[in-house]
């Protein structure tokens, strides 16, 4: 596995799903560093074309004060790639990340015992938060959201629709 991120000489990131499990993420939030697509595009049509059939669609490299380290986030459903590219993709928002927080949660419909995504549903939220509220949230209450996170508080309800038509499911700006 190939990854396109910049590490620091002698780094290696762990990768969800490898090193770290499901499981040991859920509903957990992270601040989304970069974002490589692992060649797969988005046709004019709005289908997505992977470049491969046995890998993810893309990787998000993510921290949070949960983690030691920097990781890297297999991006493994169709959607979740789509929400992802279609900050990257929009000038004003990749702007806003720059100066704010692209926020992540693997929060599924429905979860298998494994931690593993139990529904056709994406997995991933997104918002978009003024900088510095990834540290408030772990922060506040003494820290209770590192033992029992309530990612809604920053994202909102989360939706799961079947399909993505154009304004169905969009990254929320929150600032």
């Amino acid at each position: 596995m190939k990854f396109k991120f910049k590490q620091a000489k002698g780094t290696i990131n762990p990768v969800i799903g490898q090193e770290i499990t499901w499981s040991d993420i859920i509903r957990h939030v992270f601040r989304v560093n970069d974002f490589d697509r692992a060649d797969t595009i988005i046709l004019e049509n709005g289908s997505v074309k992977s470049a491969s059939l046995t890998n993810p669609y893309g990787y998000l490299l993510v921290e949070s004060p949960i983690l030691k380290d920097k990781a890297i986030l297999p991006i493994i459903h169709r959607v979740d790639f789509m929400l992802a590219a279609s900050v990257f993709d929009d000038l004003k928002l990749s702007r806003l990340v720059i100066d704010e927080e692209l926020l992540v949660t693997y929060a599924p419909k429905r979860l298998l015992p494994n931690g593993f995504n139990g529904s056709f549903a994406h997995a991933f939220h997104y918002v978009i938060m003024p900088r510095g509220t990834l540290c408030s949230y772990y922060s506040m209450n003494k820290g209770a959201h590192m033992e029992k996170p309530d990612p809604e508080k920053l994202f909102g309800p989360f939706k799961y629709p079947w399909f993505i038509f154009k304004d169905t499911l969009k990254v929320k700006v929150n600032l």
